[in-house]
């Protein structure tokens, strides 16, 4: 007699009781993109990251990062933005190619990491001074004078990332010069604003707000060219403070 065959006490797996195939499981959302400054994503970092904080994994994922973008401000300043391309970063950086794409999606995402402190400080400098001038007793050519200091600090504190901007901030905004020139328009926001508020408080004859912005960026970017240049300029802060009391005497009203 041959034997009978088993009768199957399960359904087979994937499929459900009925013998249709069992619905794939939904894929996971994809997870949304934080925001650090106005127009200046924020670098998505792994969403698991290795290991514990402060722990051995965790130290050497922060050192990879650092290495990258080191590789990547020193190639930018050396070759231009437009001349970079991912596999120079990572054999500068001495990682393989594959860990590029674990810490940022693309040339763009890493530039944004770049400009992000730089960014942010900026924010914090126009915050400060907005706070200052709607105090009864704040004094406007103190407040300004404040914002230069927060502004030079920027400058000494990110030197690099201040050249980058000098030297790719007149080029195409498209790829991954897109965070610096959304920081050149920030700048070029936060100027009219402060034209504005000088004429509101008097203290600026009535010229064109963005006449006069953009010749004081125009002259701070110099300083900035000329201080990095090494060119006898001084303390950088200082000399931020020294143009913008400059601006305001000169174009005081009467």
């Amino acid at each position: 007699m041959a034997p009978s065959t088993p009768k199957r006490s399960r359904a087979r797996a994937g499929r459900s009781r009925s013998g249709a195939a069992a619905p794939a499981p939904a894929p996971a959302p994809a997870p949304a993109l934080a925001i650090g400054t106005p127009r200046v994503p924020r670098r998505a970092v792994p969403q698991q990251r290795p290991g514990r904080p402060g722990g051995r994994r965790d130290e050497a994922r922060r050192e990879r990062v650092q290495a990258l973008c080191a590789a990547a401000v020193r190639l930018f300043l050396e070759r231009g933005i437009d001349g970079v391309r991912v596999e120079d970063i990572t054999a500068a950086a001495g990682v393989a190619k594959g860990a590029f794409y674990y810490y940022f999606t693309d040339l763009e995402d890493l530039t944004a990491s770049l400009f992000q402190p730089v960014a942010e400080a900026t924010e914090a400098a126009f915050r400060r001074c907005r706070d200052g001038l709607a105090e009864p007793s704040g004094e406007l050519t103190a407040v300004y004078q404040r914002l230069a200091m927060d502004l030079g600090m920027v400058l000494v504190q990110h030197l690099d990332v201040v050249r980058l901007y000098l030297q790719e901030r007149r080029g195409p905004d498209r790829g991954p010069r897109r965070p610096l020139r959304a920081w050149a328009r920030r700048l070029e926001e936060g100027a009219i604003w402060l034209t504005e508020e000088a004429r509101r408080y008097r203290m600026m004859r009535d010229l064109p707000s963005a006449v006069v912005a953009h010749a004081v960026l125009g002259a701070a970017e110099q300083v900035m060219v000329a201080t990095l240049a090494g060119d006898g300029i001084g303390d950088p802060a200082g000399a931020v403070r020294d143009l913008i009391s400059l601006v305001l005497d000169g174009t005081r009203g009467r």
